[in-house]
């Protein structure tokens, strides 16, 4: 519903923005590994089954969030850096903004 009614969207985990895009460009190309993510997992209308991929780790609590990356207990692609150092939300493109250390570009 999201990709039919909005300009621009912003994908948030555990209340901070890890990638902000205009929604063709977002649902085309999705960056941040929980854009991905979730992403992977919208529902389409194809035959055949589906079978559903959780996103691997616990959920870590609102109330007393991982340090540096909210998203490293959970994300493939995390390091030292993700774990001690939190993201700045950063422009790559033009219109494109994303907060991850491993994400360079589109």
């Amino acid at each position: 519903m999201v990709e039919h009614i909005a300009d621009r969207v912003f994908i948030m985990y555990l209340g901070r923005v890890v990638e902000e895009a205009p929604t063709e460009d977002l649902f085309a190309n999705p960056l941040h590994p929980y854009a991905q993510a979730l992403l992977n997992e919208v529902p389409r209308l194809t035959k055949g089954k589906r079978r559903f991929q959780p996103i691997k780790g616990e959920i870590p609590s609102p109330l007393n969030p991982p340090s540096g990356c909210h998203f490293h207990p959970r994300c493939p692609l995390a390091d030292g850096e993700c774990r001690a150092t939190r993201p700045a939300l950063r422009q790559i493109a033009p219109g494109r903004t994303v907060a991850c250390h491993k994400v360079t570009g589109p």
